[in-house]
């Protein structure tokens, strides 16, 4: 469950107030590109919020402490990348395929 100190340590208030806090599903590539706020999670290692999946080699989208914008987590190589400045930019991206891991 996300509190709201989690929503202040990672900096998320639009993501949990927003349009995609109920998630968001893309239908053309059959992905839950954003969770619902409800199915959000802090990883294990307590450095990133995972809001979002890629579908492909557990990478994860995610908010990340002192970090702005939503990045895109390779788990495989335990590497960060930028993907979007904010939620809606992550889906507009991914829609267009300007965005892609």
């Amino acid at each position: 469950m996300i509190t709201v100190d989690t929503i202040q340590k990672f900096k998320c208030e639009e993501y949990a107030r927003g349009e995609y806090a109920k998630g968001y599903y893309d239908k053309e590539s059959y992905l839950q590109l954003v969770l619902p706020i409800n199915e959000a999670y802090v990883s294990r290692e307590n450095t990133h919020l995972v809001v979002g999946h890629a579908g492909a080699d557990g990478i994860e989208f995610c908010y990340r402490e002192r970090q702005p914008g939503i990045w895109a987590y390779y788990p495989i190589d335990n590497d960060y990348e930028l993907k979007a400045i904010n939620i809606a930019s992550l889906v507009a991206g991914w829609r267009s395929g300007e965005i892609n891991v």
